[in-house]
C-alpha cells in the first residue's frame, strides 16, 4: 500500500507497515544489544564518555555505531518495498531539503540549553545550592564533538528517519499530535530496554520508569518540533542531538524528579498554546521553500 506523506501526516495508519517496521527496528538494533548481553561481545569501558579508549575498541566502535539505526533502517526497507525508488528519494529529501526557517532551526538548537538553565536555576532556587552551570567552563567548544556524534550516529540520523520520518505521520493519520507522541514515545522508550542489561552501559545506573516518563515527554517535544517544521527529518535530527548532548555544554545538578518536573510543565505549557491536535497554533507551518510550502514541492517533485 502507498501512503504519501503530506506535511507531518500519512494518509493513513498502515497497521501491516508499521508492524514490519516495528519488528526491522527492534530487531535489529536488539539483535546487536543481545551479543553484548550474553558476553559475545563486550562493551569498551567508558563508552559514551570523553574517557572511552578508542584504540583498544577497535572494530568494536563500528558494531556500536551501526547498533542504534534500527528504526532509520526500518523506515527504508519499508518505503522501498511499499513506495519504491520515488518514496525513498521523497524520505531522504525531508531530511536534506535545506528548507527549515531560521526560526525553528533557532528554536532547534537553542529549546534544551535555555531549558536545561531554567532546571538548573529551579534546582538552585529549591535546593539553595550553586550548580555549576558549564560542563566545560574552560573548553565550551569541548560541547561540539558530542553534538556531531549524537546528531549523525548515536541519536538523530540513526533513529529519527523511522522515529519521526516513518512512524509518527502515520500514527497521526489515526490519532491527535498529543496521543500519537505518547504512543510512539512509549514504543520508544521500549526500544532502550535492553540497554538496561548490557554490562557496562550508562542506561544501567538509571531508574528505568522515571527515564521512561522522560521520554514520553520528549516525544511530545519532537512531534512539536516535527509538525511545525511540516515534517522535516532534518529538524527532528537536529533537535534529538541537541537533547542528547546538551549535557556536555550546561551541566543540572539537581534531582531527576525536578528535571521531570520541568519538563512536564514546559510540555503542558506547549500543549496550552498550540493545541493537542496538531500542536500547531493557527494551522499554520512556518516551514517554506521559496516561497511555498514543502508539501508543494515534494508533490512537484514527484509529478516531475
Amino acid at each position: 500500500m502507498n501512503t504519501p506523506i503530506v506535511g507531518y501526516k500519512a494518509k493513513a495508519l498502515e497497521p501491516r507497515n508499521l508492524a514490519f517496521f516495528f519488528l526491522i527496528a527492534f530487531g535489529w538494533s536488539w539483535l546487536w544489544w543481545a551479543l553484548f548481553i550474553f558476553g559475545i561481545l563486550k562493551m569498551p569501558a567508558g563508552i559514551g564518555t570523553s574517557e572511552v579508549d578508542l584504540g583498544s575498541a577497535g572494530p568494536l566502535i563500528l558494531i556500536i555505531m551501526l547498533t542504534p539505526f534500527g528504526p532509520t533502517i526500518g523506515a527504508f526497507v519499508m518505503t522501498a518495498m511499499t513506495e519504491g525508488r520515488t518514496g525513498v528519494k521523497t524520505l531522504w529529501r525531508r531530511f536534506w531539503n535545506r528548507s527549515l526557517s531560521i526560526k525553528w532551526l533557532l528554536v532547534i538548537l537553542m529549546f534544551f540549553p535555555a531549558f536545561q538553565l531554567i532546571a538548573n536555576f529551579v534546582s538552585r532556587t529549591l535546593d539553595n545550592q550553586a550548580y555549576p552551570f558549564l560542563a566545560y567552563p574552560n573548553q565550551p567548544w569541548m560541547f561540539i564533538p558530542p553534538f556531531i556524534a549524537n546528531t549523525l550516529i548515536n541519536a538523530g540520523m540513526s533513529e529519527e528517519f523511522g522515529w519521526r520520518g516513518y512512524a509518527l505521520p502515520r500514527f497521526q493519520a489515526r490519532w491527535n499530535a498529543l496521543t500519537s507522541s505518547i504512543v510512539l514515545g512509549a514504543i520508544w522508550a521500549a526500544w532502550h530496554i535492553p540497554l538496561w542489561f548490557v554490562p557496562g552501559d550508562s542506561h544501567n545506573h538509571v531508574f528505568f520508569w522515571g527515564w521512561a516518563g522522560r521520554i514520553i515527554l520528549l516525544s511530545t517535544l519532537m512531534t512539536w518540533i516535527f509538525n511545525n517544521t511540516n515534517g522535516s527529518i532534518l529538524a527532528a535530527v537536529l533537535f534529538h542531538g541537541m537533547a542528547n548532548s546538551v549535557d556536555d555544554l550546561f551541566l543540572y545538578g539537581g534531582s531527576e524528579w525536578c528535571y521531570n518536573g520541568v519538563r512536564l510543565l514546559v510540555v503542558i505549557l506547549i500543549v496550552v498554546v498550540f493545541g493537542s491536535k496538531n500542536l500547531i497554533r493557527h494551522g499554520n507551518s512556518p516551514f517554506v521553500h521559496g516561497g511555498r510550502r514543502l508539501t508543494e514541492s515534494l508533490q512537484e517533485s514527484n509529478t516531475g
